[in-house]
């Protein structure tokens, strides 16, 4: 399979991301990614998978980051794919004019609609980390080795946002299992651990 040149394989980048943010609130992008974080993290009540909404994860995330600012520097975070963040890119724009101090979002660019067939997205003619500072957002970083995720990741909790970090990822994936779940469900046990995490 072509991997793009890239040395991050995504399923590691999940597994350091569920180490740095074990207990913030992490909103996960549909597909691959959250059947993969699924598989190395397993099923974790601050986890809400974004199922059959490509384009709307980083808007979840910042609707969870607005309700949760009065939590001192407590972060959400959103793991966000490159082509979903594309179709969604107008979230940055409103993410830049209110500013969420507490919002991180990682984006894993493969430069692949992966979970379609692997037809390619725009991402390689995107600078991601010059469009969302050109709205304002607070900081970026751009990933591509395991150093610096490793960094990037400790910047991102001790830094005011709203952030971004773009993850350049090849193009493997592990096998996982299917993940096939009401999502009203989903959203209630994740609603149920917020309410029970500002208690």
């Amino acid at each position: 399979m072509e991997t793009n040149g890239h040395q991050l394989q995504r399923s590691d980048v999940l597994t350091e991301i569920d180490h740095a943010f074990p207990d913030a609130p992490v909103i996960l992008t549909l597909g691959g990614t959250a059947r993969e974080m699924l598989a190395v993290a397993g099923r974790k009540p601050n986890h809400l998978i974004n199922l059959d909404g490509m384009g709307q994860t980083v808007s979840l995330g910042l609707g969870v980051a607005l309700g949760r600012r009065d939590r001192d520097s407590a972060k959400v975070v959103v793991v966000e794919g490159d082509g979903s963040f594309i179709m969604g890119l107008s979230v940055a724009t409103t993410i830049g004019h209110l500013r969420p101090a507490n919002l991180v979002v990682l984006v894993l660019d493969n430069g692949v609609y992966l979970a379609t067939g692997g037809q390619p997205t725009s991402a390689p003619d995107l600078d991601f980390c010059a469009l969302v500072q050109s709205c304002s957002w607070a900081g970026t970083r751009e990933v591509a080795t395991p150093d610096d995720l490793s960094g990037a990741l400790a910047w991102a909790r001790e830094t005011t946002g709203p952030l971004l970090i773009r993850i350049l990822t090849n193009t493997r994936q592990i096998e996982t299992d299917f993940f096939l779940e009401d999502p009203v469900l989903i959203a209630a046990a994740f609603r149920a651990w917020l309410s029970a995490d500002a208690s």
